[in-house]
């Protein structure tokens, strides 16, 4: 059973969302009540089995970061496991063949899209198939606003950002862009971060 949570409904005080590589990293994604998704990235999820089922029982929405995770493959079987015994809400992959395996197996696809440059960036569009894929994740997070601009007028599906994201001025930027999530490492020091772009928001 799958709680309501999403990084498609995020609210606005819970629009971080904690890459967890480590297990100390889980827990403290876990103790802190903005957090309600969770990235796991570059992990044995097998090494992780009480957090996840504690994350599960407490809530949380939990993602799997398929090209950098160690002990499940990104097929069918694997994707399946992950739904089946992981409690798995969606996955995030550069590959399109994995976003349909999502699809298929009723999880949250999320297709990654590295805007390193202009034809990668239409390269990496173009193998979108909105049909199967849920949202998208760009990355590096800071250009989000410069790309926006040009590409809100023909996306047509949510995105999120994530990596290389560099002080409140950048946050402040790619929050006001429309971004429903925000991955990041260290969520100790985006938080205060975060809550002092709320506020100086809200007084404006």
């Amino acid at each position: 059973m799958q709680s309501g949570v999403s990084l498609l409904n995020l609210p606005a005080s819970s629009v971080l969302v904690p890459v967890v590589e480590t297990r100390p990293r889980f827990v403290q994604a876990l103790e802190t009540p903005a957090v309600r998704a969770i990235l796991l990235r570059h992990c044995n999820l097998f090494e992780f089995k009480a957090l996840v089922e504690r994350a599960h029982r407490s809530g949380y929405a939990l993602y799997v970061n398929m090209d950098h995770i160690d002990g499940v493959n990104a097929d069918y079987a694997g994707l399946r496991h992950l739904a089946s015994h992981f409690h798995i809400r969606g996955v995030i992959s550069s590959h399109p063949r994995v976003m349909v395996l999502a699809h298929e197996l009723g999880l949250e696809a999320i297709q990654r899209i590295f805007a390193v440059d202009s034809t990668g960036l239409e390269m990496a569009l173009e193998s979108v198939d909105r049909d199967v894929v849920d949202m998208l994740d760009f990355t590096p997070a800071h250009v989000v606003p410069y790309i926006m601009p040009a590409l809100r007028p023909t996306l047509d599906l949510p995105y999120m950002a994530s990596g290389l994201l560099y002080g409140a001025n950048q946050l402040r930027a790619v929050l006001a862009s429309g971004v429903r999530a925000v991955a990041v490492t260290r969520l100790d020091q985006w938080l205060p971060i975060l809550s002092a772009c709320s506020s100086s928001a809200e007084t404006h």
